[in-house]
């Protein structure tokens, strides 16, 4: 996992989750869940993405993160 703190863990095991169980994702979920702002939720996605890139897709017309095709957990 590298250095990152248990705070960011537990953020992107939780996009990691709602990726895997919903098949989407978007800011407000971690902003609602954790009382995060909207620049860290950014960063949090951001950082899923460079983990996983194959896991999750921006879709322009819902303004929303899915699931990608070749989505593998990260966190199991």
């Amino acid at each position: 996992m590298g250095d990152i703190t248990y705070a960011v863990e537990q953020r992107l095991r939780f996009i990691d989750f709602l990726l895997h169980q919903y098949g989407t994702l978007n800011r407000s979920a971690g902003m609602d869940y954790f009382g995060i702002s909207s620049p860290q939720a950014s960063r949090d996605i951001q950082d899923y993405i460079a983990m996983a890139p194959e896991n999750i897709v921006y879709d322009k017309n819902a303004k929303m993160y899915q699931r990608g095709v070749n989505f593998k957990r990260v966190f199991a």
